[in-house]
């Protein structure tokens, strides 16, 4: 960790071990995967030569890259800069092919992910949606105007100007890393898994550096020495979408604000590698976070930093949850028909809330999970102390309950299919996608639909509506029909959309 104040370094301070087995302790050399920190880097690079009149904002990527597909509409560079472009995001992708984070991953793979998108998620420019795919195709571009790989390109215009060096953007998955940290996720029993790291994504994430690198990264900002300052100022402009709504997201760098002062950041997340770099620009105030723990909230811990440096007042409590502030009453206070909550809840695909009235008292059960019982602590609101986290119902005009809110999430009230197996028969068989060149195949197992999915082992289909599942790893799908009979269907997720598979026999999937 270190924290800048007025263009020097106030605070360096590092925890942990670098490698639970072998007890190495981490200190201003080690080096970690920064993962998408790295999109500002790709953002400066591209802003440069933008400058030098190598790079056209508005230029169409096809130009620059003629094997990208055409979609029938222009996607430009300045698409890919602000997430706006439409393209699928490779990790979602990637996971409905069947890989997972520890899987093997390369740049040439994405490239071709690319080459093989069939539809835009929506028409450039239409909305923002963050895609890690934007900005690998950045970095292509960036080697292709300037002859160099991106790696070697950014290590002398970039990191060798800075000083950063122990900085370099990885394009080998499988290449040495000096004093390289491990990654780790919290394991259910209390310790910790290794989180396996095969990526190389460069322009995207795969940035490898030290928080003494970054504190001269930091600093860069204000002084310009890399880069220039006509291109560092350009890197903070937010961008509009087709309709003039703002996207506040510039070259690389999340724009925001913070007890009312503009904020300039970017976390970073793969395996069990987090990262942060937080910056309040009119307090000259940045801090940066690396860490091989994947458990670790880095922006959250970063706006408390910048809370106890800048002694800025504690931000004021949300009352939209007063299950969070109120002492539990009894449940005799309860006012109301406790039956009226009863019900299944969406909070996500493939994650649902069932409330039941068991015995005079609320219970949850959230799908894969243990039931628990719920505190009344006013209309409409309870406690789920397993959970440690309220619940607090809403209600439509006419007064009946509608929807909750829970950590955040908005879940609206649904009323789940029930399939028997004659049914649900009709939706075996196998699938595939010539997108992807994946196939999938589907079978009633345990009193479900189900499909092998790779990394995720058996994944259960949950009905959602009229030929529509929510699956148990966050995606939605919907069987296509011709005639009556099931032909195929469309996944989505939260960054792809519409990912079509189509019913065929296949051999050994």
């Amino acid at each position: 960790m270190v924290v800048l104040e007025n263009g020097t370094v106030r605070y360096q301070q590092c925890f942990g071990a670098a490698n639970l087995e072998l007890g190495i302790p981490i200190t201003s050399n080690t080096v970690f995967d920064a993962a998408s920190v790295a999109k500002q880097f790709t953002g400066l690079a591209t802003a440069m030569l933008v400058e030098q009149g190598r790079i056209r904002l508005d230029e169409e990527v096809r130009h620059y890259l003629p094997d990208v597909p055409d979609f029938g509409r222009v996607i430009t560079v300045s698409h890919l800069l602000h997430h706006t472009s439409g393209l699928r995001d490779w990790p979602e992708v990637f996971s409905v092919s069947g890989m997972g984070m520890g899987d093997r991953i390369t740049f040439q793979a994405i490239l071709e992910m690319v080459r093989r998108q069939r539809d835009l998620d929506f028409v450039p420019g239409e909305k923002y949606s963050y895609s890690n795919t934007g900005y690998n195709l950045l970095a292509a571009i960036i080697a292709k105007v300037t002859g160099q790989s991106f790696a070697n390109w950014t290590q002398a215009n970039l990191f060798q100007p800075l000083g950063m060096s122990q900085t370099r953007f990885l394009d080998d998955p499988h290449a040495l890393v000096l004093n390289g940290a491990e990654s780790y996720t919290p394991a259910s029993w209390g310790g910790f898994h290794k989180a396996g790291n095969q990526l190389a994504a460069p322009g995207s994430s795969s940035l490898f550096t030290t928080i003494t690198d970054l504190a001269k990264w930091m600093l860069n900002f204000e002084s310009g020495a890399a880069g220039g300052r006509g291109a560092i100022e350009a890197m903070h402009l937010p961008s509009k979408a087709n309709s003039g709504e703002l996207v506040r997201y510039g070259f690389g760098l999340s724009l925001g604000e913070f007890h009312g002062l503009k904020t300039v950041d970017h976390t970073g997340g793969w395996a069990g590698f987090r990262s942060v770099v937080f910056r309040i620009p009119e307090k000259r105030f940045g801090v940066a976070i690396l860490s091989n723990a994947g458990n670790l909230d880095t922006l959250r811990m970063a706006r408390k930093i910048a809370e106890i440096c800048l002694d800025l007042a504690a931000l004021p409590k949300v009352e939209s949850s007063p299950a969070a502030n109120e002492k539990p009453k009894t449940e005799s206070s309860a006012a109301g028909d406790w039956q009226a909550y009863c019900g299944t809840y969406r909070l996500q695909p493939g994650w649902l809330l069932t409330i039941t009235l068991e015995n005079g008292h609320l219970m949850t059960r959230a799908s894969r999970e243990a039931k628990f019982g719920m505190e009344f602590t006013a209309k409409d609101c309870f406690m789920v102390q397993a959970y440690n986290a309220p619940i607090q119902f809403e209600r439509d005009g006419s007064g009946a309950v509608n929807s909750l809110l829970y950590r955040g999430l908005h879940a609206p009230r649904v009323t789940v299919p029930q399939m028997n197996a004659e049914q649900l028969a009709l939706f075996a068989g196998d699938y595939w996608s010539e997108e992807l060149l994946v196939a999938w195949r589907l079978s009633f197992r345990q009193g479900r639909l189900m499909a092998w999915h790779g990394a995720s082992g058996w994944v259960g289909f949950t009905p959602s509506d009229t030929d529509c599942f929510d699956l148990d790893n966050g995606l939605n799908l919907q069987f296509i029909r011709t005639a009556g009979r099931v032909t195929g269907f469309k996944i989505s997720g939260q960054r792809v959309k519409n990912l079509r598979f189509d019913k065929r026999t296949v051999s050994n999937p």
